[in-house]
């Protein structure tokens, strides 16, 4: 699942150079409903999809879709029948994406990727969903989540103090990404002397925050990241430092008695009712990452080539998360998982 990604893709038979997999590729050959869609379909040449789709040279729509700067997928757009298992639902005319060659580190159990970004071959658009949601269960967890789509938003209890609203907006240097109203990141109650700019709050579209579940860790500009980290050596004495943990520089003993420093996220309120901001208050399995025997770090790294903020699921983990598609809000809500 990746909330930035405009389309579904996986991999599929003939594949000249596929990634390694545990799950064989998707064998087009024994789908009665598969087809291809050609250089001159609507879906090609949607305008909308022009950055995506815009190499097609020969009579097949091909695509071509990176992820940061690591890794990308490349391959022909096809239509298919998706089915829904646990609801018995199926989609038909399912437009999505036949990978056949790749860049960049994929581990072997991803048959693919679920696009759940913004556009109009996202699944919840191809749905015409109204909202969706999911949980990010916490790590270790033997319990599964599933993943929602609602033809009409739920309600939610405005009065519910484990919820909350955050109104989202679109950054036209990003087009697939949701981006959220932040305002900052406090530390055992005292708000980073930060400018508001670099979290892209106002009218700033250099910069911005959004959600990437695909990262574990939370990203800050280096702007941001070195405030950060100096009021995080202000108040950790009381903690033994450990060696940095690769970009993870934050690192100390582990100890069931350590006392860590709160901190929390905050957010423009996206609630009719109650105070101008939110606040996103972190438990330390959300802050810490165990990377060794004895050895835990803030999970937040310094996003050096960057401007955006990004959020991992890590500090996410035990939340349930609903985007509202027609009222643009995205909802927390605690221990829903």
């Amino acid at each position: 699942m990746d909330l930035g990604s405009p389309i579904t893709w996986t991999q599929c038979d003939p594949c000249s150079n596929c990634y390694p997999m545990q799950r064989s590729p998707f064998n087009t050959k024994e789908s009665s409903t598969f087809r291809e869609l050609g250089c001159y379909s609507e879906t090609c040449l949607d305008p909308r999809m022009k950055e995506l789709l815009g190499n097609c040279t020969s009579w097949t729509c091909r695509y071509n879709v990176n992820y940061g700067k690591e890794s990308s997928s490349f391959g022909t757009m096809v239509i298919d029948t998706l089915n829904f298992e646990r609801s018995n639902n199926e989609l038909k005319g399912f437009i999505m994406g036949c990978g056949d060659s790749y860049e960049g580190p994929y581990r072997a159990q991803f048959s693919g990727v679920l696009g759940l970004g913004r556009g109009p071959l996202s699944l919840q658009s191809q749905l015409n969903a109204k909202a969706f949601s999911f949980c990010l269960v916490n790590f270790g967890s033997q319990t599964a989540s599933t993943l929602e789509f609602y033809d009409r938003a739920p309600q939610i209890d405005k009065h519910d103090n484990s919820i909350i609203m955050v109104p989202l907006r679109e950054n036209s240097g990003y087009p697939n990404y949701y981006f959220l109203q932040f305002v900052g990141i406090s530390i055992n109650g005292f708000m980073l002397d930060v400018k508001s700019s670099v979290w892209g709050y106002g009218l700033n579209y250099d910069g911005g925050v959004i959600l990437d579940i695909g990262s574990i860790a939370t990203y800050l500009p280096s702007e941001a990241y070195n405030v950060f980290k100096l009021e995080i050596r202000k108040v950790d004495h009381n903690l033994t430092r450990e060696q940095a943990h690769e970009d993870l520089e934050l690192c100390y003993k582990d100890d069931s008695f350590n006392v860590y420093p709160s901190i929390a996220l905050h957010f423009e309120n996206g609630n009719v009712a109650g105070e101008n901001f939110v606040s996103f208050n972190m438990n330390n399995d959300q802050m810490l990452l165990r990377v060794d025997e004895g050895t835990v770090c803030l999970s937040f790294v310094e996003g050096k080539d960057s401007n955006l903020t990004v959020i991992g699921s890590n500090q996410l983990q035990g939340t349930q998360l609903m985007i509202d598609l027609v009222k643009e809000i995205l909802v927390f809500i605690h221990n829903k998982c």
